[in-house]
């Protein structure tokens, strides 16, 4: 077992990278301990983010009122059977 440290940032999608000179580890197992500073207060969402989330809000709440897939009783099948009837570029099914 080897031990590793080193600092890096957590992406806002909840990501670690390792840095290049790792690349030899990328795609192993590997156990973590996370240690994060308590003083660390996260920057509050940006003003863009904000107005995404409200936008998106928006037209969830326009597609659920005009009931859009009110038609769809089991959406695993309903998936299924839209992905099964798509082409796809390249094959002759």
């Amino acid at each position: 077992m080897q031990a590793i440290e080193l600092a890096t940032t957590i992406s806002a999608q909840g990501g670690i990278a390792l840095p290049a000179n790792f690349k030899a580890l990328y795609g192993r197992d590997a156990r973590m301990i996370l240690l994060i500073d308590d003083d660390v207060v996260p920057p509050p969402p940006s003003a863009d983010r904000l107005q995404r989330q409200q936008n998106l809000r928006q037209a969830l709440a326009a597609v659920a009122k005009a009931g859009t897939f009110a038609h769809i009783d089991d959406a695993g099948v309903w998936q299924r059977e839209v992905r099964a009837e798509r082409s796809q570029p390249g094959r002759g099914d």
